[in-house]
């Protein structure tokens, strides 16, 4: 399965002159007004989870030039161009604007028509997609970006994007409401990075099922033992999950929390969720929480989550075929370029701009 969704790119520090910004606002209005005008406001949520459709998107607006920044631009751009009354909202944003989903939901849902119960849903949804990329798939890169869109009739998307600190690379992770059928196995869209991790934990493949069942009942059942063996595995030289996987292959590895948050953990296996989106879904429990308990499932139980990164790298993303819907949707931008009011010369260059792409893809698009 492709898992679109997460881009893998050195993190771009270019500023933009004005002149070049203003070149891709207009490129970004006239194109996605005239996408929505034809198809929808739904079809342009499902375009932006596509991460091959974003990709050709900021290949259309002249951003691909920008790496890793074109996501930012291109949020910041969408935000500013478009509005609740054509049916659409953009949301968040980077650094401290990913924050504001909450607030801004509040702001425009009277202007998209949702009720009290799809918006507080929609804060639920914006809140566990920032939790399952930050603390159940833990690859090392931590979220500064956070764009949820929502059209008039409750479909989502949200592009998130992560930094890893110390190779000052970026990924990019795509979510879909239409698709999804659980926050915590194998929900994103997809995930496509320059170079697959030879260690990560994913909680959220389908191989890590055994775990995330057994990670309730650790909590329910095995309290005490649970704190022996984290007393247990500080007095250890080498306090890693690498510590027990008995694999050479492993050249990195998780610590392990420092401190525990006892009285939390107690707290829920007074009161325990059903499930492990549940857990997930409690207020504290981070990364830290997730990583200790499959120390703990492998210690007590014997079992293991996944370990590999479920990245697909760009070669193979290269080489990646679209779905049917994929290539009608890349159709319908080259659509929305040909009857845009763009200026002919602008029209012109943006066209052979995006056959190029396609024609680099190796696929043939007939319109």
């Amino acid at each position: 399965m492709y898992r679109a969704g997460i881009k893998e790119l050195e993190a771009s520090y270019k500023k933009l002159s004005s002149w070049y910004y203003n070149v891709a606002r207009s490129l970004i209005l006239n194109i996605v007004r005239t996408f929505i005008d034809m198809y929808s406001p739904s079809r342009f949520v499902r375009l932006l989870s596509s991460p091959l459709c974003f990709d050709f998107l900021a290949v259309a607006t002249e951003l691909d030039e920008l790496d890793s920044g074109s996501t930012t631009v291109m949020g910041a751009i969408l935000k500013d161009v478009l509005t609740p009354a054509e049916g659409i909202a953009i949301l968040g944003g980077k650094n401290f604007a990913r924050f504001n989903v909450p607030n801004e939901l509040d702001a425009v849902a009277a202007e998209l028509g949702l009720m009290d119960n799809e918006v507080e849903y929609l804060k639920y949804c914006s809140r566990m997609v920032a939790k399952v990329d930050e603390a159940a798939i833990q690859d090392g890169f931590h979220l500064y970006h956070h764009m949820m869109v929502v059209s008039y009739d409750g479909l989502w998307a949200v592009v998130q994007q992560g930094i890893n600190p110390i190779t000052n690379k970026v990924r990019r992770y795509h979510w879909f409401s239409g698709k999804i059928k659980s926050f915590v196995e194998k929900p994103h869209e997809g995930i496509i990075s320059q170079e697959r991790s030879k260690f990560v934990l994913d909680m959220t493949a389908k191989e890590s099922g055994e775990v995330r069942r057994a990670s309730i009942e650790l909590i329910v059942y095995d309290f005490k033992k649970l704190r022996h063996v984290y007393n247990v595995a500080k007095q250890r030289t080498q306090t890693n999950l690498s510590l027990w996987f008995d694999s050479p292959k492993v050249e990195s590895c998780i610590e392990l929390p420092l401190r525990i948050n006892w009285r939390q953990i107690k707290n829920i296996s007074l009161n325990p969720p059903s499930n492990y989106e549940g857990l997930l879904a409690i207020r504290g429990v981070g990364p830290e929480t997730v990583r200790f308990l499959t120390f703990g499932c492998r210690w007590l139980y014997g079992i293991v989550p996944s370990m590999d990164d479920p990245a697909v790298v760009l070669d193979e993303y290269a080489a990646y075929i679209p779905s049917k819907e994929e290539e009608r949707i890349l159709l319908d931008i080259v659509s929305a370029i040909e009857l845009s009011n763009l200026p002919i010369e602008l029209k012109n260059r943006t066209l052979h701009k995006v056959n190029t792409w396609l024609n680099q893809k190796g696929n043939e698009f007939n319109a």
